[in-house]
């Protein structure tokens, strides 16, 4: 934390506990501490000396406890640490500091992929650990959207599954038959949508792309390190949009023709469920061109749609 080149006995009293203090501050703001852990501290930064009593450190815990800072008292409750709580080198974050972060990172999620995400994460809970009051600590980390994941770890395993393509066999909770089921998949990518994670894979048993949602894999059975090589094209799809603000293509599709009369886009999709899901989104300003065959399936989704909702 701190090099003291100088010898303790350059050092005057004043200075002495100032550095003391500096040291313990230090050392609290990180985690809770014993007398034994600040002693051991104070005596490698050549602030105190090892046959010192105990009395000192008090004191210098009482320095801070009258400089403002709360700190508890070392008892079994604490595991007989000293726990540092409000103080007044806390960071301040007022109201309109919370709303313009929540402002910032609603933008930044809307191209984030699940690596920045987890960083933003856990860039969130590093400063709440310095900031004043606890209802602001709260609110700083309620803007994570992966506050609701208490499964962090074995989302960052899934990131790691998918960057090797792993092949997985994990249990899966079927929402439409209310049963879990086990799957062996072979991690493709993860992927934030609608505030919602899911695990692009390729299911073995189906010989298909499948997409599954985060939330409801209750448990990843084995992991084999080098999966199947399986290559599997995606769903291609050529449109014509009447009208559009560019802006709201993905990644996923380029502009090959614009004119007068609108915008010709190629799409490439990770399967066929998520290109229809696409195509629909646009509404009426879109036309399918090509493929054939998934034109005709949007015309077929379209008139099962209009016979459940009538026109």
């Amino acid at each position: 934390m701190f090099n003291i080149n100088s010898q303790k006995n350059d050092l005057n009293q004043v200075s002495l506990t100032g550095m003391r203090a500096i040291i313990l501050l230090g050392m609290l703001m990180v985690a809770p501490r014993s007398l034994d852990d600040i002693k051991k501290s104070f005596v490698s930064h050549k602030v105190m000396d090892g046959n010192n009593s105990n009395d000192t450190i008090r004191v210098d815990l009482n320095t801070l406890k009258h400089m403002g800072c709360e700190i508890s008292r070392s008892s079994q409750k604490t595991d007989f640490k000293y726990v540092l709580g409000e103080n007044p080198f806390l960071l301040k974050i007022s109201k309109d500091d919370l709303k313009a972060i929540k402002k910032a990172y609603g933008e930044i999620k809307k191209k984030a992929d699940i690596k920045l995400l987890i960083e933003y994460h856990n860039l969130f809970e590093k400063i709440s650990k310095y900031v004043s009051g606890e209802e602001n600590r709260e609110a700083l980390l309620g803007i994570s959207e992966l506050k609701r994941y208490k499964n962090l770890n074995t989302l960052k395993e899934l990131l790691l599954d998918c960057e090797q393509e792993r092949t997985l066999e994990l249990v899966y909770s079927n929402v439409e038959t209310g049963k879990t089921e086990t799957k062996t998949l072979i991690a493709k990518k993860l992927v934030f949508n609608n505030d919602k994670i899911y695990l692009y894979a390729y299911d073995m048993k189906i010989g298909a792309k499948t997409i599954l949602n985060f939330k409801r894999i209750k448990q990843i059975i084995s992991r084999k390190l080098h999966g199947d090589n399986i290559e599997v094209k995606g769903t291609k799809v050529k449109f014509k949009l009447d009208d559009i603000n560019i802006d709201i293509l993905s990644d996923e599709e380029t502009i090959i023709e614009a004119s007068d009369k609108g915008y010709v886009v190629e799409g490439m999709y990770y399967n066929d469920f998520l290109a229809m899901q696409r195509i629909l989104s646009f509404g009426e300003i879109c036309t399918v061109l090509e493929p054939e065959d998934f034109k005709e399936k949007v015309i077929s989704r379209l008139k099962k749609m209009r016979d459940v909702y009538g026109e």
